[in-house]
């Protein structure tokens, strides 16, 4: 019998083998005052700073998908959406907490999904972030909107995935629903949940897994 109940697993990492990707942690999702605020965010910001950091202190790669959107977007201009994270303004900006340190990678995305008509896949190749040997952390906001979708474009590329998800802000009643999808079978062979403290990065190369 296939096993689909929602479990949350540890990890010991290795950082040689480990990415960072954190998602469109902009202002207009995580400031009062932004187009797109939602206070479920609140909690997931310190949470996620911690995260950072420790990667960053042992060398992990981290890579920001940052989602930005032109005054022409067709959201705008065919659907009738009011504009938001609009290129260049303070909404569309990452917030201070996670700001980007020199040489860390942006890749800019257009829609939900960081790998459509972005430079995510050849930016993964760029850093020799292989699917047979790399596990990602995915991380930020929305889990049932554009972390969704990072998470399942890594999923289909057959990357080992794991998700911190107090690290990732999303709204109770959809929870639960990303939850089960990922509990189920067509997701949970190369998706695992977690939380921030369950995951261990260690300076020991070993092969990724769920305790």
């Amino acid at each position: 019998m296939v096993n689909e109940e929602v479990q949350y697993h540890s990890f010991d990492l290795s950082p040689e083998t480990t990415a960072l990707v954190v998602v469109d942690m902009e202002n207009d999702w995580c400031r009062p005052g932004g187009h797109r605020y939602f206070p479920e965010v609140e909690p997931v910001i310190p949470r996620l700073k911690a995260l950072l950091e420790r990667c960053r202190g042992n060398g992990t790669q981290v890579i920001y998908s940052h989602s930005v959107r032109f005054k022409d977007s067709p959201e705008f201009v065919r659907f009738g959406i009011e504009p938001f994270i609009i290129k260049g303004t303070w909404g569309a900006s990452i917030i201070e907490e996670l700001t980007p340190l020199p040489g860390e990678t942006i890749v800019e995305k257009h829609s939900h999904d960081v790998f459509y008509e972005t430079e995510m896949d050849d930016t993964l190749r760029r850093l020799r972030i292989h699917r047979d040997t790399h596990t990602i952390l995915c991380t930020g906001v929305a889990l049932n909107v554009c972390v969704y979708h990072a998470i399942l474009g890594f999923h289909l590329r057959k990357y080992n995935v794991v998700v911190p998800m107090d690290c990732c802000a999303v709204r109770p009643r959809f929870k639960e629903y990303v939850e089960k999808q990922f509990a189920g079978h067509a997701y949970n062979f190369n998706v695992k949940m977690t939380t921030s403290d369950r995951i261990t990065l260690s300076a020991i190369t070993r092969a990724a897994g769920p305790g």
